[in-house]
C-alpha cells in the first residue's frame, strides 16, 4: 500500500511539474509588415517564442518556412490574403494581412517585368488595315490575315522586335532582312527583294540592325507628321492626346520607312495596334519622304 502510495504521489508531482513548465512557455507572437514594388513583395515578420514559420501567399503557390520571405505575384491589380502560422514551445498563433499588387503599367506590358525584356512580333492571324495619312487615319482598305505571306514575304511575321524594361531596344530579323518601303529603300540605297504583288512594299535584306537602340513609350503626346495625298504637296498633321514609340536613330517597328515614330492605338499584355506611317511617293516627285499613308498592325507577343 505504502508503495502504491509513493508511486500515485510520482505521479501526480511530476503532472504537476508538467503543468508548471508548460504555463512557463509563453505562447509566440508574429507582428507582419510588408513591402510591395510592383508584382514583389518582401515579408518581415517580428516574432517571440517562435520555432518555426509558415507562409500562405493566398495565390495557390507553394507555402514557404522562411522567416522573412520575398514573394513574386504573377497577377496584377488584385488583392491577395496572406496568412503566416507561427508555431514555438507555447502553441501556435496565425496572422493575416492583406497585399494589393497594383495594375501593370503601360510600360511593363510593352517590356514585360523581367530583366529578358519582351519580344513582339506582326500577327499573322491578324488583318493589316490600311488608312489614309489625314486626321481621322480614314480607312482606305483592310487587307486579310496573312496577307503578307500571299504578297510573297512570309518572313516579315517572324522578325522580331524586343522591348527592354530599362529603355533599351533591338531589333531581331528572323528573316534576314525587314519590311519596308520601297521609296525608301530607293532613296536609301538599301538593297532589298520586291514583293512580286506590291511595288510600294518590299522586304529589306540583307539587313544588319544598328546595336545600342532604345525606345521611349509616350503616354501622350501631340505627334506632328509632314505627309502628301498626291506627291507633289505637303502638308502637316499634328495627331493630338496619342501614345506614341520613338526610338533612337536607326529603330522602328514594323515597317521601315521615312518616320519610325508611330501611334499605339491598343496596347495590352498581350497585344498592341501599332499606326505606322508609309511614304509612297516616288523618288522623282518632290514630296518624296512625306507619309502618304499609314499600315495599322497588331502585334503579338513572341514565345
Amino acid at each position: 500500500m505504502k508503495k502504491y502510495f509513493k508511486l500515485t504521489s510520482l505521479f501526480f508531482l511530476g503532472l504537476i511539474l508538467f503543468a508548471s513548465c508548460a504555463k512557463d512557455t509563453p505562447a509566440p507572437t508574429a507582428k507582419i509588415s510588408s513591402t510591395v514594388a510592383g508584382n514583389v513583395v518582401t515579408f518581415s515578420v517580428v516574432a517571440t517564442d517562435a520555432d518555426s514559420y509558415s507562409w500562405s501567399f493566398g495565390d495557390a503557390t507553394a507555402v514557404s518556412a522562411e522567416q522573412n520571405p520575398v514573394h513574386t505575384y504573377a497577377e496584377f491589380g488584385k488583392d491577395f490574403t496572406v496568412t503566416l502560422t507561427v508555431t514555438g514551445g507555447g502553441g501556435t498563433v496565425v496572422n493575416t494581412v492583406k497585399v494589393t499588387i497594383p495594375a501593370m503599367t503601360l510600360k511593363q506590358m510593352l517590356a514585360g517585368i523581367t530583366s529578358a525584356g519582351k519580344k513582339w512580333r506582326i500577327a499573322a492571324t491578324s488583318e493589316i488595315i490600311g488608312a489614309a495619312s489625314d486626321a481621322s487615319l480614314t480607312v482606305a482598305k483592310t487587307y486579310p490575315a496573312g496577307v503578307l505571306t500571299m504578297l510573297g514575304m512570309p518572313q516579315v511575321y517572324t522578325d522580331e522586335y524586343v522591348f527592354m524594361n530599362d529603355g533599351k531596344y533591338s531589333i531581331s530579323p528572323k528573316g534576314g532582312g525587314v519590311f519596308a518601303g520601297m521609296a525608301y529603300c530607293l532613296v536609301n540605297s538599301m538593297p532589298n527583294t520586291p514583293s512580286p504583288a506590291s511595288a510600294e512594299l518590299t522586304y529589306a535584306t540583307p539587313y544588319t540592325p544598328p546595336t545600342g537602340l532604345t525606345f521611349t513609350l509616350n503616354e501622350k503626346k501631340n505627334l506632328t507628321v509632314a505627309t502628301t495625298a498626291d506627291g507633289m504637296t505637303a502638308k502637316d498633321i499634328t495627331y493630338n492626346d496619342v501614345m506614341t514609340l520613338s526610338f533612337s536613330t536607326g529603330g522602328f517597328i514594323g515597317i521601315r520607312d521615312f518616320v519610325s515614330e508611330c501611334i499605339v492605338k491598343e496596347l495590352t499584355n498581350t497585344s498592341m495596334k501599332i499606326v505606322c506611317f508609309v511614304s509612297a511617293v516616288p523618288p522623282n516627285l518632290p514630296q518624296v519622304g512625306k507619309s502618304s499613308n499609314v499600315l495599322i498592325f497588331t502585334f503579338e507577343v513572341a514565345p
